[in-house]
């Protein structure tokens, strides 16, 4: 039976239901005569996650850096971290304000700090192997001299939320962000980067352009989570549920993303194993909750992850 683009959209655009979706994500690329729409599958996904190898450490699956919260929304940074260490990275940092250290040591401690004031070295952020920001920083100046210092950084980061916001504000910013970034925008973030659109199909068309324009890969947020890579194509992602919304999922999503990043998967790797184990999990909650929040889900990912493996050996 034909699957169609439109299945995955919440809207009706004429033009998506003409849209044939391959399944699984080894067929041609947009620059052929195949598809650019491709179902992820548990094969594709089988086939990108690495089991943890004997006698690696915690420096075997990279430093990630988390630069999120303001005083007042201190969630949605705590939330993120939590993606990222459910997520295996092997270190997470998070730079929030100080004010926020007592809730991060008695939330997460196994998550590091890194004062803001350190975020203006240009040279200390060297050394992690991923760097997300956005969730719950605000749009205040201290905000926007992040963003700026980053993009001189030329190194790929996670942008979602605030950052997002502020990349929508400065086309400068937005336009000399490094490749192989990631931006993970819900419907109104992508709208505010790249203009109004009328239907999902329009942003999905959008999406498409200037993932190859900018040369990164843009996790345009839905049920049906669409990863756009570098060349135009897109990857629909399956997993996920109605019990998944409510706030901070997208932060939690950020975080784990980014924790994949640190494990040295490529950034259309780690969107898709992000993508798909995150609706997963929720998938899995679910079926005994009627709805979920954002820090069950972050904590059932380990799992999830844990049984997905088990079931491919046996």
């Amino acid at each position: 039976m034909a699957v169609f683009v439109s299945d995955f959209l919440p809207d009706s655009d004429p033009s998506s239901k003409l849209q044939v979706v391959d399944e699984g994500l080894d067929q041609s690329n947009a620059e052929t005569d195949g598809s650019p729409y491709k179902l992820i599958e548990i094969a594709d996904v089988s086939a990108i996650l690495k089991r943890r190898k004997p006698f690696s450490h915690k420096g075997t699956y990279g430093h990630a850096l988390i630069i999120a919260g303001d005083a007042k929304t201190m969630g949605a940074a705590l939330l993120s971290a939590s993606g990222c260490v459910y997520g295996g990275a092997g270190l997470t940092t998070v730079s929030i304000p100080e004010n926020g250290l007592t809730a991060l040591n008695t939330f997460l401690p196994e998550a590091m700090y890194l004062d803001r004031a350190h975020l203006v070295k240009i040279k200390s952020l060297k050394k992690y192997d991923a760097i997300a920001i956005g969730p719950g920083l605000g749009k205040l100046f201290e905000a926007i001299c992040i963003v700026e210092e980053l993009v001189v950084l030329k190194t790929p980061v996670v942008a979602d939320a605030d950052a997002l916001n502020i990349l929508s504000k400065r086309e400068d910013l937005l336009l000399h962000l490094a490749k192989n970034s990631i931006l993970t925008p819900h419907l109104k973030e992508f709208d505010c980067l790249f203009g109004k659109h009328k239907s999902w199909w329009e942003r999905l068309q959008t999406a498409r352009i200037m993932a190859k324009k900018l040369s990164l890969v843009i996790v345009l947020k839905n049920q049906y989570s669409f990863i756009i890579d570098q060349q135009g194509d897109v990857c629909i992602n399956p997993t996920g549920n109605p019990a998944m919304s409510q706030g901070g999922m997208g932060d939690v999503l950020t975080g784990l993303i980014t924790a994949y990043v640190a494990q040295g998967y490529s950034p259309k790797a780690a969107a898709i194993l992000g993508c798909y184990f995150h609706g997963k999990a929720g998938d899995e909650l679910a079926v005994s909750h009627y709805n979920i929040t954002a820090s069950q889900l972050a904590a059932r990912l380990p799992i999830t992850v844990k049984s997905f493996l088990n079931s491919k050996t046996h």
